[in-house]
């Protein structure tokens, strides 16, 4: 599956500290859009058999804070608020992408909204607001 994703151009980021946990993640630019996706693996599952909703709501976060420091130019971000809607489950094997948006770009707040795509079906919408430090 990740030579899949390499030829596809994304490139994996192994990360450190709590997302190394979970797997690390891949990112792509496409046409200026910044793209983040994770395979679902044995690790990522929950009671059902399915992705957790918790590790939904991690990619989902991780791939907002990446997004609102670049954008915003800044050295750090933090998550003040961040909202999800959970539309369908993520089998395991599936691969999720997300395509942060945002919305709004302030002297000190991010604000981005994204779907959660798994295999082309949505599986998480969230909302959220980044607290960001430009030096």
């Amino acid at each position: 599956m990740q030579n899949d994703l390499s030829a596809d151009g994304w490139r994996f980021e192994p990360c450190e500290g709590f997302i190394e946990h979970v797997g690390g993640l891949w990112r792509r630019e496409v046409e200026g859009a910044r793209q983040f996706a994770f395979i679902g693996v044995d690790c990522h599952m929950n009671r059902n058999g399915v992705v957790h909703g918790g590790m939904l709501m991690t990619f989902a976060d991780r791939a907002f804070g990446f997004t609102a420091r670049e954008a915003a130019d800044a050295l750090r971000s933090a998550t003040v608020s961040l909202s999800h809607q959970f539309a369908a489950p993520m089998p395991i094997g599936a691969v999720a992408t997300i395509e942060p948006r945002i919305t709004r770009l302030t002297g000190q707040m991010a604000f981005l909204s994204g779907t959660v795509m798994a295999d082309g079906v949505p599986v998480l919408e969230a909302h959220g607001v980044w607290k960001i430090w430009r030096g």
